[in-house]
């Protein structure tokens, strides 16, 4: 779809805030990332959470020279999302990206964001593609999110509530740089879902005042255990909980998302994230609370499938719970992750 044009199209400014908690070891990568860039955000926020670690003096010696940086240091804990609700509260810039600080941004991602945003003016959001490193920087691949264009794009809020049913998660949370005033509208980063809010926040800003996409990848996400998304996902209990909340509020925040047919396939999604970060070995918990014949295939699994076979267990549970993901995954995710791949090898790019 063509995007909004305007007669002169006015390059946005850009915030980065950087929540952070005994992340010290990260930080400078993280940090310098942001400072380094050619095209640089016009404010970056990092707000340390009672770190007790070097965190706080590393940030300082890092920022000491940069005017458009600032350290917040909260007096209370207030965990992640309360720490990215407090970097919000204090940015100026009409867009702001939220970024962990053992994450990290690549060349170009400001620069590119902005002329997106700037042919897109008041776009909710614009979201890329993200690689995948461990805890020493060496990249594993790229991340799985779905390729849903093969050039820049924006995608009216109809298209992206469309992409959403079919895909789920297609947004990259440390790549989307947010519309600030669409986030605050609707309401930041909710605490009670964890390390899912950012997700179900994107979609449900994008849902409202559509989307803006570069299918290229403009920043590193650290794998490493006990990440926010994976404590999350290990809590069933807590899980359900939120899921509950979800089918109660997601109505209100985004009539048009939520639909019932919307949120069924959100479950299941989130359900077996639950399965995949345990290793298949958290079949049970989820099978005690889905339909009957899910319920049984489960079940079966669990029972039949030996423990120290995780990945057919985790295969399993996929087709059980996400029939319906079978073929994007292939078309949008795997094919179109391929593409990318050889776009960037043919550029001799890829080094981080």
């Amino acid at each position: 779809m063509t995007p909004p044009q305007t007669s002169y199209m006015r390059e946005p400014s850009i915030a980065v805030v950087v929540p952070n908690r005994n992340d010290a070891r990260y930080l400078p990568r993280c940090l310098s990332s942001i400072l380094d860039q050619e095209v640089r955000p016009e404010e970056l926020i990092v707000v340390d959470d009672q770190s007790t670690d070097d965190s706080v003096a590393i940030i300082r010696s890092l920022i000491v020279d940069n005017p458009r940086a600032q350290l917040v240091i909260n007096p209370l804990s207030l965990g992640t999302n309360g720490a990215v609700n407090e970097g919000l509260r204090r940015v100026r810039s009409e867009y702001v990206l939220f970024l962990a600080s053992n994450d990290f941004v690549l060349p170009g991602i400001f620069a590119r964001a902005k002329t997106c945003l700037a042919q897109s003016p008041g776009v909710g959001l614009w979201s890329a593609l993200a690689w995948l490193v461990d805890e020493e920087n060496r990249p594993i691949r790229l991340h799985l999110s779905p390729v849903v264009a093969l050039k820049d794009a924006f995608f009216a809020p109809e298209r992206c509530v469309k992409l959403a049913h079919r895909f789920g998660s297609w947004l990259t949370g440390a790549t989307v740089i947010y519309h600030r005033d669409a986030l605050r509208t609707a309401g930041g980063f909710d605490p009670a879902y964890g390390g899912l809010s950012d997700l179900i926040t994107a979609l449900t800003v994008s849902s409202h005042q559509g989307a803006a996409y570069s299918p290229e990848p403009f920043a590193a996400i650290r794998v490493h255990s006990n990440s926010f998304l994976t404590s999350t996902l290990m809590d069933v209990t807590q899980l359900e909980a939120m899921l509950m909340r979800l089918g109660e509020r997601g109505p209100q925040m985004s009539p048009r998302l939520f639909s019932a047919a919307f949120f069924g396939r959100t479950a299941s999604r989130f359900r077996f994230a639950a399965i995949r970060v345990s290793d298949g070995a958290g079949i049970p918990g989820i099978a005690a609370r889905v339909t009957v014949w899910k319920r049984t295939a489960l079940f079966m699994t669990h029972w039949f499938v030996p423990v120290g076979w995780r990945r057919l267990r985790v295969a399993l549970a996929f087709l059980i719970l996400r029939p319906f993901d079978i073929l994007p995954t292939f078309s949008n995710r795997l094919l179109g992750w391929v593409i990318v791949r050889l776009r960037i090898q043919l550029r001799g790019g890829g080094r981080l």
